[in-house]
């Protein structure tokens, strides 16, 4: 099958990942919120500030026959926050001190119909939230089409190929459009928190300009905030990998405890692989290393695989299991407190990064029939 369809759905990664932070909501201030829900049945709602630490709760109040509340929390300074009935039922915020906010919307699908007056940076949330949506509801009715089609032809691999060009043809278009939409979007805010929202759904690969334009902006606005901080981070630990840059040296020990550095294979091809025995999508995906590595290693190209194994025995078995016959296997025991987590910036596995005779970048997160078509490229 060649068609794949992606959903991508708006998040904040950095906010829940980051490292931790002082800040506390509890302060002075002249803060209001004030909404009115509708179908609502007297429920609870809860006011929680999504810290880079993690949520934090700041304020519940109940709604009253209109569908009516009103919390008066104390607020220090901008950030995200959530309004929420449940945990799958919430409007993301964005508040700052002093405000006079009010808030409209359906209680039985709250973050798909809230509206915001008195928060400008909440309204353009809302403003991405809204036409993200939108392309993405077009690209998964996509999606659906095809596994549709698909079923139905199954056994006509021509005619499912002819309908994956068409329909992919289609979701590359969507795609572009929203990636033009966000680029705009932080062309027209450059100091707004909804920024972060907006740069961190465009790949930092293609769109690394954007990255850059709103690090500059929001970090000279807001040197202090911890959302910002961790944004700001994440940008440096991005710049370190960006294809073209020298892949970050690796040094550790083999099943045999014999160190073995990254660098011990310039002059070749090498795919850097981080994969664990544990790991089911690993396993998986270790036939297609596999058969790169048997189609090219004759040509120069060789792979580096780091597992963040705790157990050696199983990480032994699954190399001789997985028949991964190259030699450059090697593991420090620590699991996700491995150093290579950081050093590399990956938050799942596997992952992988493809390097150059020099040292440096080419591709990374290469899976399946990417891998083989990156290769092809490297070695026509």
């Amino acid at each position: 099958m060649k068609f794949k369809l992606k959903h991508i759905s708006i998040a904040l990664p950095f906010i829940m990942l980051a490292a931790c932070s002082n800040t506390n909501p509890q302060s002075s201030g002249g803060f209001e919120l004030k909404g009115k829900l509708a179908k609502a049945h007297g429920e609870d709602v809860y006011l929680e500030l999504m810290a880079p630490s993690g949520l934090k709760s700041v304020d519940t109040a109940k709604l009253n026959e209109k569908g009516e509340f009103t919390m008066t929390p104390s607020i220090k300074e901008i950030g995200f926050y959530r309004l929420k009935l449940t945990d799958k039922n919430f409007a993301t915020l964005i508040f700052d001190k002093d405000q006079k906010v009010t808030l409209t919307g359906d209680a039985d699908d709250l973050g798909n119909t809230y509206n915001v007056e008195g928060s400008p940076d909440s309204k353009l949330f809302v403003e991405i939230n809204r036409e993200s949506g939108k392309n993405y509801l077009k690209r998964d009715s996509l999606q659906k089409a095809f596994e549709s089609y698909s079923k139905m032809h199954g056994m006509e691999p021509t005619r499912v190929d002819s309908m994956s060009a068409v329909l992919e043809s289609k979701y590359n278009i969507l795609v572009a459009q929203q990636n033009k939409f966000l680029e705009g979007f932080i062309d027209k805010h450059p100091v707004s928190f909804a920024s972060i929202a907006a740069v961190q759904q465009l790949p930092s690969e293609d769109f690394w300009n954007s990255y850059v334009k709103a690090d500059e902006n929001l970090f000279s606005k807001y040197p202090n905030s911890p959302y910002i901080k961790a944004f700001h981070e994440d940008v440096l630990s991005k710049k370190r990998l960006i294809i073209g840059a020298p892949a970050p040296e690796i040094t550790m020990n083999t099943a045999d405890g014999k160190p073995l550095s990254l660098s011990s294979l310039k002059g070749k091809i090498v795919l850097l692989d981080f994969w664990a025995s544990w790991c089911s999508p690993c396993r998986a995906e270790n036939p297609n290393v596999v058969a790169a590595y048997g189609k090219y290693k004759s040509k120069g190209f060789d792979v580096f695989s780091v597992s963040l194994d705790k157990d050696a025995g199983k990480w032994k078995q699954a190399v001789q299991k997985d028949n991964l016959a190259w030699t450059n296997h090697v593991c420090d025991f620590n699991a996700w407190q491995s150093p290579v987590v950081s050093l590399y910036n990956f938050k799942g596995i596997p992952y992988n990064v493809l390097i150059d005779k020099k040292g440096n970048i080419i591709a990374k997160n290469l899976r399946g029939q990417d891998l083989e078509k990156k290769l092809e490229e490297v070695f026509k």
